[in-house]
């Protein structure tokens, strides 16, 4: 039998498994030359397929929770794509990074669910570090990218709080990407469209990390991982985006990158292991 330390570090690790696999979006939507709404369309189709196949059937079972997982999935996945066109990847992603503020404002508004000291103070040491990662690169991005990718940190906040009305993350995460499915209707229009090598390995790597990123976040929430847990860990995508933009495309990470990013992942591990002993302790003194 699995305990529940066992359970909450299993599912942490997912999530950070699957933010790691999202990492890679960033990058790829630059080198990809296609218009944003043509790779939402076709990037959403391989993952809705491989989510089909997954679940073993192609039915949708629609409540409340399943249907604003899947709207936070669509929305979140159209403005971080179409502000990575537009403003610089770091700026897209760390902008969309206030997240976790989002889901502990929203846990304390909607359940009354009041953050402990450890969730406050892993999240103020997770936002410090993303900041820090990217300090410099806030300067030089575009205003309406910029605004595009502060709206997705509400709508990405939905993701991990439709997660505890009950709905099935895997159901959500295929209904949301079939939703995005509707933006393959600007492929016929989208004059960047080509069939060249490098346009085609493109989206279907972006595919395949929007399908591992979701499938591996799935299995993260339905491990029992709490929506302001998973949000604090999921912390590890904005410091592994400039890493990515090194290897890719040459861009050195400056001091303060590094220094953000070695916060972030201590800030993470730390909070991941007192969580579960935490969680271990109430369970057995109840």
């Amino acid at each position: 039998m699995v305990t529940t330390k066992q359970s909450a570090l299993s599912g942490a690790i997912y999530i950070a498994a699957g933010c790691v696999a999202w990492s890679f979006a960033g990058v790829l939507g630059k080198w990809t030359p296609w218009g944003a709404l043509s790779i939402i369309g076709v990037r959403a189709l391989l993952a809705t397929v491989a989510f089909g196949l997954l679940r073993g059937h192609w039915r949708v079972r629609p409540c409340r929770g399943t249907w604003l997982g899947a709207l936070g999935v669509a929305l979140t996945s159209l403005l971080f794509i179409v502000s990575n066109k537009l403003t610089t990847a770091a700026n897209a992603i760390v902008l969309q990074y206030a997240m976790p503020a989002v889901v502990i404002v929203a846990s304390a508004v909607v359940y009354k669910q009041r953050p402990s000291r450890l969730d406050t103070l892993a999240t103020v040491m997770t936002m410090l570090g993303v900041a820090l990662c990217f300090v410099s690169g806030l300067k030089a991005g575009n205003l309406l990218g910029d605004a595009l990718a502060l709206l997705s940190a509400a709508t990405y906040a939905l993701v991990f709080m439709a997660a505890r009305t009950g709905a099935n993350p895997m159901d959500y995460s295929y209904l949301g990407n079939m939703i995005s499915c509707l933006c393959l209707l600007a492929l016929p229009f989208d004059r960047n469209v080509s069939l060249a090598w490098q346009p085609l390995l493109g989206v279907l790597l972006m595919g395949v990390c929007l399908t591992a990123g979701y499938y591996l976040f799935s299995r993260g929430m339905q491990a029992g991982v709490s929506p302001i847990t998973a949000a604090i860990v999921a912390n590890i995508e904005p410091v592994l985006n400039p890493i990515w933009v090194f290897l890719a495309l040459g861009e050195a990470p400056g001091l303060f990158t590094l220094l953000g990013a070695a916060l972030v992942l201590f800030t993470v591990t730390a909070y991941s292991v007192i969580n579960a002993r935490r969680i271990e302790q109430t369970a057995a003194s109840a």
